[in-house]
């Protein structure tokens, strides 16, 4: 895994939330019935997350505007 510093926009996504920088560490991968993304990201601290993202229309195939990516829906932390 790479470290929070070596994390930037070109090979992570990367959001605030409550004051706080997230980055993801794997890419966002679609869930089972297609209506959201869901990739593990971590913060400065090395807290990890769950962080979930809405598919705005299940009809885009660009995947780099199929969800709002900079405003997750769900922030949920791991540990």
């Amino acid at each position: 895994m790479k470290a929070f510093e070596e994390l930037n926009r070109t090979n992570s996504t990367v959001v605030e939330v409550e004051g706080k920088t997230l980055k993801t560490i794997q890419d966002p991968s679609s869930s089972d019935d297609g209506t959201t993304y869901t990739a593990p990201a971590i913060d400065a601290a090395g807290n990890e997350y769950i962080l979930a993202w809405e598919v705005i229309d299940p009809e885009i195939t660009d995947e780099s505007s199929i969800c709002n990516w900079k405003k997750p829906v769900g922030v949920t932390l791991v540990k």
